[in-house]
């Protein structure tokens, strides 16, 4: 390995070019002032070219991502009742995308409906802008508009270029920093051209050694891969898919998302008849649909300038025609 590859591989320059910059808009002037390294280090160990002690400068650069992630655990956790909230499932989400860009894999996450995995993997493009293809897939997808989809998402023109080529440029794109996030794969499960779009994201992927993460909900809370297994083309899916490790996202709440709902709302300790409905409700629906009824029951209470209590709670599930747990 050459000197250029031992700088540009370094965990820490990776870091700092897939995540570290772009916190701070590409700017190497931030970075320099955060980081206490001078613009014309940073610059040349990006570059892969610096001529100094560069073991000596990527160790100092070493030093910074450990300071920097320490820094972020210890920031308190906050959310936005209209934004992310950071709920154990979105974080099965955030953690799969990183394992499959580090390991180059081909990943599937598997979770009902309503329960947070398009948000997650939303808020994941939004943390890592530079490096992260997000394709929301709709029905009737083809190899055709994939290809279109990725290359758009590249801002590689589609007009006068044929698949064949596009397919190239894309390739050519590309790279090992790179991931793909397929939304809704499950939309092309059924249709033989839906399964060879799958295929043709995974071709992609090979030739460009970027990783992949197809997302795909399932029916039933407890199916797990089964929309997979009872496709007709359940044979050519389950190649593409074995690449990687499946992720079988929980199909109701936890106690820490719960906690976290409360926090984005700012919310009081709920008393104990509070706590007690929420938690049967969280053992009945999914996250996104518990949202929903937080989100009515904050409404309804602020609407007459009240304090959250049980009847906002039933006059939310009521507009929604459900009961009490």
């Amino acid at each position: 390995m050459t000197m250029n590859d031992t700088q540009l591989q370094h965990p820490a320059v990776r870091w700092l070019v897939d995540d570290f910059l772009p916190s701070v808009g590409g700017k190497l002037t931030e970075a320099e002032r955060r980081l206490g390294l001078s613009e014309k280090v940073l610059r040349g160990l990006i570059r892969g070219n610096y001529e100094g002690n560069a073991a000596r400068q990527l160790a100092k650069l070493e030093e910074q991502r450990g300071l920097h992630a320490a820094r972020l655990s210890a920031r308190p956790v906050t959310a936005s009742p209209g934004g992310y909230i950071p709920t154990e499932l979105g974080q099965r989400v955030l953690n799969t995308c990183h394992q499959a860009k580090i390991t180059h894999g081909c990943h599937g996450i598997y979770g009902v409906s309503q329960s947070g995995k398009t948000t997650a993997a939303r808020e994941y493009r939004r943390r890592y802008p530079e490096t992260t293809i997000l394709l929301e897939l709709l029905p009737g997808v083809t190899i055709s508009s994939i290809v279109r989809d990725l290359a758009a998402a590249l801002k590689i023109p589609t007009a006068r270029h044929s698949v064949a080529a596009l397919m190239r440029l894309l390739c050519a794109a590309l790279s090992p920093r790179h991931l793909i996030i397929v939304d809704e794969a499950h939309l092309a499960l059924t249709r033989q051209q839906g399964a060879d779009a799958l295929d043709v994201v995974r071709r992609v992927a090979d030739l460009s050694g970027c990783a992949v993460v197809f997302i795909i909900t399932n029916l039933e809370k407890h199916s797990n891969t089964d929309r997979v297994r009872t496709s007709p083309f359940a044979e050519q899916l389950d190649q593409l898919l074995r690449r990687g490790l499946p992720e079988i996202l929980p199909s109701t709440p936890t106690q820490q998302d719960i906690a976290a709902i409360w926090q984005a709302f700012r919310l009081p300790a709920p008393t104990q008849d509070i706590q007690r409905t929420v938690h049967a409700l969280a053992r009945k629906n999914c996250f996104g649909t518990l949202l929903a009824i937080v989100r009515l029951a904050v409404a309804e209470a602020r609407l007459n300038g009240a304090a959250v209590d049980l009847q906002h709670f039933s006059a939310a599930l009521s507009r929604m025609g459900r009961g009490l747990a």
